[in-house]
């Protein structure tokens, strides 16, 4: 939980805040950050090419991000400098979770979820202070919103709607309602969204209206059944539990909200007035 705080940016994970004042008095200046306002850095394999200049071309990724936060903690006296290098020593200690650091800019408060990939370093100073350094690892190298975006829609019903097979760009008709969002990543890198799809529903359909891009499944959803599509992590999930990946039906595509806006178009076998579609996202940046 943040105290007061000394400066921008404030760094906060697992209980502990740089660029604070915490309850004891202790002062946690962070005086060097390497990792997060930097870019991850860039994976690229390329094959030289045999007796030529030159490599063939492959694609680049992002490793992951490592974050490492150096400073001074100044405490009152010396029991509190002492418990201090205590809490801090015992900072994201549980190797098996992934914790957020989230991180307050003058600007807008993004986090990352993170482990310790290093020992802590502490070093003691004159007058009650130390020096420290953690050191972690987000192996997702985006960056997310602090806040979860939401947006929800139903069926599209009434007269007029779009004419199957589809064609690009769609027309809706005078008469639809329903069935459609537009889901805005106000950040700079795309971001997989997960999708909710809550019965009854027969064959329920998700594209991406301005690519034609779509998450289409060959299943049925009773009422009070519910089906969630994890897009990152490429799994479908009856009830949140029990996989249906298998009922995705061949051609469809895993697509991902890019900076901007995403128009979606929710529909169905059967129109169902309960029926619901639940987008759930963050933004991202690099």
């Amino acid at each position: 939980m943040t105290g007061q705080q000394l400066q921008q940016p404030v760094f906060e994970v697992d209980g502990w805040a740089g660029n604070t004042v915490d309850d004891s008095g202790v002062e946690w200046w962070v005086t060097s950050e390497q990792g997060w306002a930097s870019t991850p850095p860039v994976r690229l394999t390329l094959i030289d090419r045999p007796e030529r200049h030159g490599a063939f071309d492959a694609p680049s990724y992002r490793g992951s991000r490592v974050i490492t936060l150096e400073g001074t903690a100044v405490a009152p006296e010396r029991m509190a400098r002492e418990a201090a290098k205590d809490r801090l020593a015992a900072v994201l200690a549980d190797g098996s979770a992934l914790l957020p650091l989230v991180v307050t800019e003058p600007h807008r408060t993004r986090r990352a979820l993170v482990r310790l990939t290093a020992e802590t370093k502490i070093v003691d100073r004159k007058s009650g202070s130390f020096e420290f350094s953690l050191t972690m690892t987000a192996p997702d190298p985006l960056r997310y919103s602090y806040g979860l975006n939401a947006s929800t829609c139903p069926l599209p019903s009434s007269s007029g709607g779009v004419t199957f097979p589809l064609s690009f760009p769609l027309n809706f008709g005078p008469g639809s309602s329903g069935g459609r969002l537009l889901l805005e990543n106000k950040g700079t890198a795309p971001t997989w969204p997960t999708w909710r799809i809550a019965g009854p529903c027969v064959q329920p359909v998700i594209t991406n209206t301005a690519t034609g891009d779509e998450l289409a499944f060959e299943l049925t959803l009773q009422e009070g059944e519910f089906l969630l599509i994890d897009t990152d992590a490429r799994s479908v999930l009856l009830q949140g539990t029990a996989s249906r990946r298998s009922t995705l039906r061949p051609g469809s595509d895993w697509f991902p909200l890019r900076p901007g806006a995403t128009p979606v178009l929710f529909r169905a076998r059967d129109y169902a007035p309960a029926a619901r579609l639940t987008a759930e996202w963050r933004d991202a940046w690099l």
